[in-house]
């Protein structure tokens, strides 16, 4: 009952800020995948539940809050109890860096290094996109480095680009 009593609250909160557009946090936070601070924001428990459903891609590091390795409802459920005040803890996987390969060839006359980056590359800030390609930026869309899009079919996981910033984005929720 309680768990019921506490989904139902869940879908209200998702549809009362249904129509706040879902941006990255700067800090990307476990459970905070819209806010920084000391604590998640209902927000950010809505972008969890949303990424859970599949709507909106969140990596694990940001919104699988209970370490199951899987973004579920039931994470969405443990950030809105922490968001509200409770005293729950959030265990989310570490975030994975940029990867890398370093390959190093050498003969008796000369040296060749070459690194390849695989892309995407998780970001927080358009610093963390430096080591890649001339263009790349953090989209807070999806904390992904990305390059500004100009078309729809540039986007992935049926995402819009939106003109104005040039940024892949969730499509509009209609309700």
């Amino acid at each position: 009952m309680l768990r019921r009593a506490a989904l139902a609250a869940l879908a209200a909160a998702a549809l009362a800020l249904a129509v706040a557009p879902a941006a990255h946090a700067a800090k990307g936070d476990c459970g905070q995948p819209t806010s920084t601070g000391t604590k998640p924001m209902v927000a950010d428990c809505l972008y969890v539940l949303r990424s859970a459903v599949g709507i909106i891609p969140c990596e694990a590091c940001v919104c699988d809050v209970n370490g199951s390795k899987t973004v579920t409802a039931a994470d969405a459920l443990q950030c809105l109890r922490k968001a509200v005040g409770l005293v729950v803890p959030l265990n989310c996987p570490a975030c994975p860096g940029v990867t890398t390969t370093l390959v190093r060839t050498s003969t008796t006359s000369t040296s060749t290094t070459s690194t390849t980056t695989t892309i995407p590359v998780a970001c927080r800030s358009n610093a963390d996109c430096s080591k890649l390609p001339s263009g790349y930026r953090c989209n807070p869309n999806n904390g992904t480095c990305e390059k500004p899009c100009t078309r729809n079919s540039q986007c992935k996981d049926f995402f819009e680009c939106n003109k104005t910033t040039q940024y892949c984005q969730p499509p509009a929720l209609m309700y």
